[in-house]
C-alpha cells in the first residue's frame, strides 16, 4: 500500500471516529471534504474542502510528542483544530491582514480551546494562555503591537538638521567611502516602498500581479511560458519537499487527485496557496474573494453550527468555548468606523429656516420649519505623536477622516501633532489629500494639545487619536471630544471606560 492510500485511510478513520463519537464536532466534518494534496505542507481548510499533505498525515506517530500519543488521536486533533477554522469564519474574517500572520493568530484562539475538550495536537502547536477567550482580531492586534513596540525605532533627527546635512555630505572629509553605500541604501529603501504598498493593497493577488507587471515591462511574449515552467517546479518543489522518496507515489497521488479535477477540487487546490503553518496543525485559507460570497460562506456556517449545537446539546457533548462564541456572534460591538461618521456629520451645524419646510409633515398639510447647514464644519483632530502608537490603526482612520472630507461632511480638518508640547499643526480642506505624518516619541502630555484647540476659531469638534496612556490631559475643552484610542484590547477598554470628561470614545485598533 502507498503513502497516499495509507494517509487517505488514516484521515477517513480519525474522521469517522470524529462523527461517531464527537457529536458537534462531527457535524462539522461531515459538511467538508477531504481532499489529498500536496500543495500544502500540513493540512489547510477553505471552508469547502480539508486539504491533507500524506507526508505530514503519515508522520503524526506516537513518538512525535516524545510520549505515546495514537496517530489517530493526533489526525483527530488536527481535524477539529480545521473545522473549528470554518465554524468561527476565519476563511471571511481575514480582510487585509497577512495570511500568515491571521493564520497564527486563529491557531491561538482555537488550540487553548481544543486542548480543554481534551483533543491531541502535534508538537508545535501555538497555545499562549494570555490568549484564552481572545478572538483572533484582537489576538492578531496584540501580537502586531508587541511586534511594532519591540522593534527599536531610532528617532528621527530634527526637521532643522535634515536641510543642514546636504551640504555637509559634499564637503566630504574622509567620509567619501560611506556616501555611496548611503545613497544606495536609500536608494533600495525608496525602491522598496512601492511593494510594500502593493502588498498592503491584495495580498491575496500580490505574486500573480508582480508576474503581470514583470511581463507587461519587459513586453517579452516568452514571459508566460517561463512563468508557467517556474510554478510547475514550485508547486513539485512544495508537494515533495524537494525529496525524491516517494517518485513511485506520485503517479498514483496524481490519478487520485484527477477524480478531485473532475467534480472542481483540482481547481480550488491551484488557486489557493500555501502561506506556511508554523503552528503545525493545519492552515485556514480564504474561503471567498467576493463580499457576495463570502456572505454566503458566513450564512453556510452559521446554519452548520445551528445544527451541531443543536445535536450536541441533545447529547450533552456542547464544548464550554461555543457557548461564549455564540453570545458574541450575537451581541457585536458597533463599528467604529459608522460611530465616527456621525460625529463627524453631527458637527455639520445647522438652523431652522421657513425657507425649507420640513418634508416629513407636508404630507399631512402641516408646514413647520425645515433644517439646513450653517457654517463651516471644522474638525480639529489630535494626533499623539508617542512612540507607542499604532501607525497601522492610524493609517485605517486617516481613510475614514478623507472620505469624510471628500463628501462634504468635513470642511476643514487641522491635524495637531504632539507628545507632550506641540510639534506641528497642518490644515487640509476640500479637495486635499491628508497625509498624516506623526513624529515624535517619549512619554505623553496632550495637555498642550488640548490647550491649542482653544486658541482657533469656529472648531466644531475634536477627534484625540491616542493610546490613552497619558499623564495629563488639561481642562475641558468647550467643543465635543471623541476620542480615537488604540492599543491593547482589554487596556482601550479599561481607558474609554474611564475617559476624562466622560467623552464617548471609538477602539480603532479594530482593523
Amino acid at each position: 500500500m502507498n503513502i497516499d492510500q495509507q494517509a487517505t485511510d488514516r484521515v477517513m478513520k480519525a474522521r469517522a471516529e470524529v462523527i461517531l463519537t464527537r457529536r458537534f464536532y462531527g457535524v462539522l466534518v461531515s459538511n467538508v471534504e477531504p481532499v489529498l494534496s500536496r500543495q500544502f505542507p500540513t493540512m489547510a481548510t477553505n471552508g469547502k474542502q480539508h486539504f491533507f499533505n500524506p507526508k505530514f498525515v503519515m508522520g503524526l506517530n506516537k513518538n512525535h510528542l516524545g510520549r505515546s500519543v495514537s496517530p489517530e488521536a493526533l489526525i483527530k486533533g488536527v481535524q477539529c483544530h480545521e473545522t473549528e477554522h470554518d465554524a468561527r469564519h476565519h476563511g471571511t474574517r481575514r480582510g487585509t491582514r497577512d495570511p500568515k500572520k491571521w493564520n497564527e493568530a486563529c491557531d491561538y484562539a482555537i488550540n487553548i480551546d481544543l486542548i480543554r475538550e481534551g483533543f491531541e495536537l502535534p508538537e508545535g502547536a501555538l497555545i499562549d494562555p494570555r490568549f484564552d477567550g481572545m478572538s483572533a482580531e484582537d489576538i492578531y492586534r496584540i501580537r502586531e503591537l508587541d511586534e511594532q513596540r519591540n522593534k527599536p525605532q531610532p528617532p528621527p533627527p530634527p526637521e532643522d538638521e535634515d536641510e543642514e546635512s546636504e551640504p555637509e555630505s559634499d564637503e566630504g572629509n574622509g567620509d567619501d567611502e560611506q556616501e555611496p553605500e548611503d545613497d544606495e541604501s536609500d536608494d533600495e529603501q525608496q525602491g522598496d516602498e512601492p511593494s510594500d504598498d502593493d502588498d498592503a493593497d491584495d495580498e491575496g493577488d500580490s505574486e500573480s500581479d508582480g508576474d503581470e507587471q514583470s511581463e507587461d515591462e519587459d513586453g517579452e511574449g516568452a514571459g508566460g511560458d517561463d512563468d508557467d515552467s517556474s510554478d510547475e517546479g514550485d508547486d513539485d518543489a512544495e508537494g515533495d519537499g524537494a525529496s525524491s522518496d516517494d517518485e513511485g507515489d506520485d503517479e498514483s497521488s496524481e490519478s487520485s487527485s484527477g477524480e478531485g479535477d473532475a467534480d472542481g477540487e483540482g481547481e480550488s487546490e491551484s488557486t489557493q496557496q500555501s502561506s506556511g503553518d508554523p503552528g503545525m496543525c493545519g492552515e485556514v485559507l480564504d474561503s471567498a474573494q467576493d463580499a457576495t460570497t463570502k456572505a454566503e460562506e458566513d450564512i453556510k456556517w452559521e446554519r452548520v453550527v445551528r445544527e451541531a449545537v443543536s445535536i450536541a446539546k441533545a447529547a450533552g457533548q456542547l464544548p464550554g468555548h461555543i457557548s461564549r462564541d455564540i453570545e458574541r456572534a450575537n451581541n457585536p460591538g458597533q463599528d467604529w468606523r459608522e460611530v465616527l461618521r456621525a460625529w463627524f456629520t453631527q458637527g455639520a451645524l445647522r438652523i431652522e429656516t421657513w425657507n425649507k419646510p420640513n418634508r416629513r409633515f407636508v404630507g399631512r398639510g402641516l408646514y413647520l420649519p425645515g433644517n439646513q447647514r450653517d457654517g463651516v464644519n471644522r474638525v480639529a483632530f489630535l494626533i499623539d505623536t508617542s512612540g507607542s502608537m499604532d501607525t497601522i490603526a492610524l493609517a485605517c482612520i486617516k481613510k475614514e477622516t478623507q472620505n469624510a472630507l471628500d463628501d462634504g461632511v468635513i470642511d476643514e480638518i487641522i491635524v495637531i501633532y504632539g507628545d507632550t508640547q506641540v510639534n506641528r499643526v497642518d490644515t487640509y480642506k476640500t479637495g486635499d489629500e491628508i497625509e498624516f505624518d506623526p513624529r515624535g516619541g517619549g512619554g505623553t502630555r496632550l495637555r498642550p494639545l488640548f490647550e491649542h484647540v482653544e486658541t482657533l476659531d469656529d472648531v466644531s469638534l475634536i477627534v484625540c487619536f491616542t493610546d490613552m496612556e497619558n499623564s495629563d490631559w488639561g481642562n475641558e475643552p468647550s467643543v465635543p471630544v471623541l476620542f480615537a484610542a488604540t492599543g491593547y484590547p482589554d487596556r482601550v477598554r479599561e481607558y474609554l471606560a474611564n475617559a476624562p470628561w466622560n467623552a464617548p470614545g471609538i477602539d480603532v485598533g479594530e482593523h
